[in-house]
């Protein structure tokens, strides 16, 4: 009896801890996480398009890579400054032939892009294959990474 009363009042005595614990986050279903990160990646191109730097920041992981076409890799503070310079300005990102690959709070993102975009002086539009990653960060889908490899033009 001394047992079950002393389990008893450890059991209250600690549950106002286990209250102010956080719950861990519920992971997506493949269905729900793909759907999420279509709208993600649609709001991305948008401020993309938009110039939206904020918006961009907000969506961008802390340590985000962003690998262009001709190789040159941009960390998410390099990336923003280009945009904010005016260094690069999109003009146009259609994505077509996505294909999902989730793991949990994790989705890679493979497929097409028809890019269009300003660098310097140059305005210039091409074909890329790309991977993208998005991860879950509480409870919202954040740009990790992308990498494109440019396409030959056709003949």
């Amino acid at each position: 009896m001394k047992s079950s009363l002393f389990f008893c009042a450890a059991l209250v005595i600690s549950a106002p801890v286990f209250a102010q614990q956080t719950p861990q986050q519920k992971v997506p279903t493949r269905a729900e996480a793909i759907a999420a990160t279509n709208e993600a990646d649609s709001k991305r191109i948008e401020a993309l398009l938009k110039n939206d730097t904020a918006a961009l920041d907000a969506m961008f992981t802390k340590d985000m890579v962003y690998t262009h076409s001709n190789s040159k890799s941009d960390t998410k503070e390099m990336f923003l400054e280009a945009l904010k310079t005016g260094a690069t300005k999109y003009l146009g990102v259609t994505l077509s032939e996505k294909k999902h690959q989730v793991y949990g709070n994790t989705v890679i993102v493979t497929g097409l892009a028809d890019m269009k975009l300003k660098a310097g002086e140059n305005e210039m539009a091409f074909k890329v294959r790309f991977t993208e990653v998005w991860t879950r960060q509480k409870g919202e889908w954040k740009f990790a990474a992308w990498q494109s490899t440019r396409l030959p033009e056709a003949k």
